[in-house]
């Protein structure tokens, strides 16, 4: 195996965001995608486990001025 690997990298936080969605339902797939989205629950970092969510996400992330965006407290929502 090379190193470093996916689930390495999740370990060390070097992903803000895990996008996971299996191309096929074979037995390594089903598994290698259980432990990327176990990784990455078990380390706090947001996953996404929809094609369609993910694509949402993608294109509302690409179309957003990023400077836009201001940090809130929850309260102010």
């Amino acid at each position: 195996m090379k190193k470093p690997n996916v689930l390495e990298l999740i370990e060390n936080h070097a992903f803000d965001l895990v996008i996971n969605i299996p191309k096929n339902f074979t037995e390594r797939e089903l598994r290698n995608g259980y432990l990327i989205r176990r990784k990455a629950v078990d380390h706090n970092i947001p996953l996404i486990t929809n094609a369609r969510l993910a694509s949402a996400f993608i294109y509302a992330i690409c179309k957003i001025d990023v400077s836009s965006l201001a940090v809130k407290a929850w309260q102010e929502y």
